[in-house]
């Protein structure tokens, strides 16, 4: 590697050190967070030095180790506190970022001809914008939406069928003492059923666990900031009932 490579190492971990407290002072990061924007920012340094031809990626992890070094000197000298405080973490943060930092470099950016998406792979991305896009227009226009039960009631028929059904698979999680709010809970289920299909219902799963935003969840449609099963919605509704 010779002495530039440490030179190149150090100086990448001088940078990293000012831009992540710049982002941890400016939006007060967490340390997983941290950890996730250190990881970005070593694969687009990666990216670059397999663009512009810099041969230091092999052990490119160690500027992590660099910027262990840096933190400890900024913690001792200018905050003057204990780095190695246990109940700041540090310690086993740089353990982890350290560790992901080789698992990745050696498994990953070392295997691979570039970093950066190749048009393949941005075909896929592509691809994926779409069916996202899609989602949302579906979504946002009511497509796909039972239009019968937006503009008037369900027949009987269709309500004992939904009811059956719904009753053959839930009956298990309604097994409560109070009959009258059982009903209840069935009736509020038969309508989001229809209102909201299953389908429809896992893509709001899949863009949950994509974006983390709250949103109506489970057959009951609770609006929900973390995730919950169906099961979860119906005990939900019936303790608000």
């Amino acid at each position: 590697m010779g002495i530039f490579g440490w030179i190149f190492y150090i100086v990448l971990g001088i940078i990293y050190f000012f831009i992540l407290s710049f982002i941890s002072n400016k939006y007060s990061i967490t340390k997983l967070e941290k950890l996730v924007f250190s990881i970005i920012l070593l694969m687009i340094t990666s990216g670059i030095c397999f663009r512009i031809a810099i041969p230091y990626t092999n052990d490119i992890f160690l500027v992590f180790v660099f910027l262990l070094v840096i933190d400890i000197i900024y913690h001792s000298y200018y905050l003057e506190k204990d780095f190695f405080d246990k109940n700041e973490g540090n310690v086993k943060y740089y353990l982890v970022l350290i560790f992901l930092g080789l698992i990745i470099n050696y498994e990953f950016i070392n295997e691979v001809s570039s970093v950066f998406l190749t048009g393949e792979d941005l075909r896929i991305v592509l691809w994926f914008l779409v069916f996202i896009f899609l989602y949302k227009f579906f979504q946002n226009n009511n497509i796909f939406v039972n239009k019968d039960v937006n503009n008037k009631r369900m027949s009987s028929e269709n309500v004992l069928v939904n009811y059956a059904k719904l009753k053959y698979l839930y009956h298990e999680d309604c097994n409560y003492d109070n009959k009258e709010l059982v009903n209840l809970l069935y009736s509020i289920m038969i309508f989001n059923n229809s209102k909201r299909s299953k389908l429809l219902r896992k893509y709001d799963y899949f863009m949950f666990r994509l974006n983390g935003n709250s949103r109506p969840l489970g057959i009951m449609q609770v609006e929900s900031k973390k995730f919950i099963t169906d099961s979860e919605s119906i005990d939900i509704v019936y303790k608000k009932l």
